[in-house]
């Protein structure tokens, strides 16, 4: 996985546990041995457009199956922004509920110092 360059991460809709891969930890910098397990650990990184964006792309594609393909504007913890293209798809139960939510991440850019 880390040889794409990607971020992957996993959110589980029954209970709001998410799963993300090292690279949300290194470009983070989250503190190693501190686990991050709800999607929320995201929020402080997005604007609060980008995080309304975030939330309404992923509820979009839920309830009316509207692909899950966006990007987003994130300010590192070093004050640096990027362009994270972020897409997923659900995955369903056997009664076709969605379940979990996964997908990938991408920096599309890099930019400035932050402010």
């Amino acid at each position: 996985m880390k040889a794409s360059g990607d971020g992957f991460w996993e959110l589980a809709l029954t209970d709001g546990s998410a799963w993300f891969s090292e690279w949300f930890h290194e470009r983070l910098r989250w503190i190693e041995g501190v686990k991050r397990s709800t999607f929320n650990d995201l929020r402080p990184f997005f604007s609060p457009d980008s995080w309304d964006l975030l939330l309404h792309q992923l509820r979009a594609h839920l309830e009316q199956k509207i692909p899950f393909d966006a990007k987003f504007s994130v300010q590192l913890a070093d004050g640096r922004t990027e362009c994270w293209h972020m897409h997923g798809s659900a995955q369903l139960n056997d009664i076709g509920h969605p379940t979990h939510v996964a997908g990938s991440v991408r920096v599309v850019t890099a930019t400035g110092t932050g402010s």
